[in-house]
């Protein structure tokens, strides 16, 4: 993770795009779960974190304590809401809880490691191609991947849109980049990525338990791009 120097300059930093076009928007994947740590695919089933995921996500509170996020979004499953309170806490009664950001739904793989499924052929073909084959009961990658698009379209499109009317009236008010924080899940954010950011694919992008990753969103032309601010 980027040293809390890194942190403290984004939290002022101008850019060049201007504020009325664009949003930094810190994506941070929750804390480590025993599913996690046991290496079980966890999507909807609703674990809290581990007792030491608190002193995990210390690093990533003292990171965040100089940033005022203008909105900050949820997901509603207790491994994200108990990782809000724990990195944002004078803020996360400002959090929006958001079913959209929900990780991918494994279906019968739920609660299943690799060594136990292995020799299924059902879930072979899905390792080979897991943006084509659905697994059984599971959500199909294209519902999933349109929910996420859906969160940004009614989320941070019309968020940028007003923000650039706002600043159109007055544009003495600040000129610091808005800021949101989307506290979600490992699948999401590797969707974001793969989405939005050149480069980025869904299959060798993975973050860490409490990792997060910033993404300038731009709109502009109507179109909603984004680029990585690195550290």
């Amino acid at each position: 993770m980027a040293d809390v120097d890194y942190w403290s300059r984004l939290a002022v930093v101008n850019t060049s795009y201007g504020n009325r076009f664009s949003v930094d928007v810190y994506l941070v994947r929750h804390g480590l779960t025993i599913w996690n740590q046991q290496r079980r695919y966890l999507g909807h089933t609703d674990l809290p974190l581990l007792p030491e995921a608190k002193k995990e996500l210390a690093g990533l509170r003292t990171s965040l304590r100089l940033i005022q996020f203008d909105q900050i979004y949820v997901s509603d499953l207790a491994r994200c809401t108990e990782t809000l309170d724990i990195i944002v806490p004078e803020q996360a009664h400002r959090a929006v809880l958001d079913v959209r950001l929900r990780e991918y739904h494994f279906g019968e793989y739920e609660g299943q490691t690799y060594e136990m499924l292995q020799h299924d052929p059902k879930y072979r073909q899905w390792i080979d191609d897991p943006l084509g084959v659905t697994p059984p009961g599971a959500e199909t990658f294209s519902h999933f991947s349109e929910r996420i698009e859906e969160f940004a379209e009614q989320r941070i499109i019309p968020y940028l849109c007003k923000t650039r009317r706002s600043k159109d009236q007055d544009m003495d008010d600040h000129n610091e980049v808005p800021k949101m924080l989307v506290v979600t899940h490992g699948g999401v954010i590797r969707q974001w990525a793969a989405k939005w950011l050149d480069g980025a694919v869904f299959n060798t992008f993975m973050p860490r338990p409490g990792e997060c990753l910033v993404l300038r969103f731009i709109l502009s032309g109507g179109e909603l791009s984004a680029q990585k601010i690195d550290d």
